[in-house]
């Protein structure tokens, strides 16, 4: 009940940020609703990405932990209702949206078929569509094995993973496209979509430890979840904190030494006017500070630490999504208060979903065949 309240709180506080955002400027109101929009949807399709991983490369010690990341891809339906907004408020957002800006500009003329409004919900449609019938069905052929067992469902999910992880490639590029690199029309990257699935990723792991730690500290798991596990999902965020990192620096390193004018602006907006205060912090507390201290294998295995290191991952991704979307609203670097504030109200419903998944299914797997692989892992 008390993280139910917490979770209830946060959504006040989000709709009161939200309304109070909106009252003050509907721009600075709307931009916040997308980044956080696309963060809690990363985090949510992030999971299914997960379990299609864990079926595709036969993994067996994730099986006692997998039900966690299956749970965010309950965010399916409140994802799907919540983009309605972005549509419907498109041209408090997006530049694009302004036929008469398209028209009158030479460069914006060229990618008139490609940022249109039809053509934009056709592509967020065919994003849903991936994710419903196929990320859906893998999560659901794992509830269903929960009663029947055996091996058919299994390899049921192995089938429908090869087939998910590269549409799920195509899609969420898509969606990071049209959701935040077409913030600015004229800027593009063709780094952009492998950074955005860098922070996917990173997102995910911290929050699926968030979820795992918490509940085996409340006796959920027994001993079928160890200090074991909790290394392996140390070791993927410890992992992906690198990954970030060396896409994010190759992503400016092509544009620093392609030097065009077109490619510059988007580095060149979130560094001046007090913008390079986040960008100095994301650098030193995005990857130096974390790969420093989840370093030590001992700090991988200690749940208490590791909880402390996944919560701060979550915040510094908040900030980097910040970044990345706000400069597009103002020049001048501002704080995020109200944004912070939605993303509470984001973070309260995104909670309650999850609490309910799993609270109506076993919190982890009763029969999947991988089940013995992950209670006797030792490392």
């Amino acid at each position: 009940m008390k993280i139910k309240n917490l979770f209830i709180g946060g959504i006040v506080i989000g709709l009161l940020s939200f309304a109070i955002s909106l009252s003050i400027n509907p721009s600075r109101a709307w931009h916040g609703y997308l980044m956080n929009y696309y963060f809690f949807a990363m985090i949510g399709i992030g999971g299914t990405f997960f379990s299609a991983t864990q079926y595709l490369t036969n993994a067996g010690w994730s099986a006692t932990v997998r039900r966690i990341p299956e749970s965010l891809s309950s965010w399916f339906l409140p994802s799907l209702v919540l983009f309605i907004p972005l549509v419907i408020a498109g041209k408090s957002i997006f530049l694009w949206m302004n036929t008469g800006t398209m028209g009158s500009d030479p460069v914006l003329q060229g990618k008139i078929p490609y940022l249109n409004l039809p053509f934009f919900i056709i592509r967020a449609l065919g994003f849903f569509a991936v994710w419903y019938f196929l990320g859906n069905q893998i999560v659901r052929n794992s509830l269903k094995q929960d009663t029947e067992g055996g091996t058919e469902l299994t390899s049921k999910n192995v089938k429908l993973s090869a087939i998910f992880i590269p549409l799920f490639a195509i899609f969420f590029s898509t969606l990071s496209f049209d959701l935040i690199m077409s913030l600015d029309p004229h800027w593009f990257s063709t780094m952009f979509g492998v950074n955005c699935f860098a922070n996917l990723f990173l997102v995910t792991i911290a929050v699926s430890i968030v979820i795992v730690i918490h509940m085996k500290k409340n006796g959920y798991f027994g001993e079928s979840v160890n200090e074991n596990h909790i290394q392996n999902l140390g070791l993927l965020l410890f992992a992906f904190t690198i990954f970030y990192a060396y896409i994010a620096f190759c992503q400016y390193m092509l544009i620093w030494y392609a030097n065009l004018p077109e490619e510059t602006s988007y580095y060149l907006r979130r560094w001046e006017n007090g913008w390079c205060v986040y960008a100095l912090f994301i650098i030193g507390f995005k990857f130096i500070v974390p790969f420093l201290l989840l370093l030590p294998r001992e700090a991988k295995r200690n749940m208490s630490y590791l909880l402390k290191m996944a919560y701060w991952v979550i915040f510094v991704n908040f900030i980097d999504m910040f970044w990345m979307v706000m400069p597009t609203y103002s020049t001048q670097a501002i704080t995020p208060f109200l944004e912070f504030g939605i993303f509470l109200g984001f973070g309260g419903a995104f909670g309650l979903t999850v609490r309910n998944f799993l609270l109506n299914h076993p919190v982890q797997p009763q029969k999947d065949p991988r089940v013995e692989e992950a209670l006797h892992l030792h490392q």
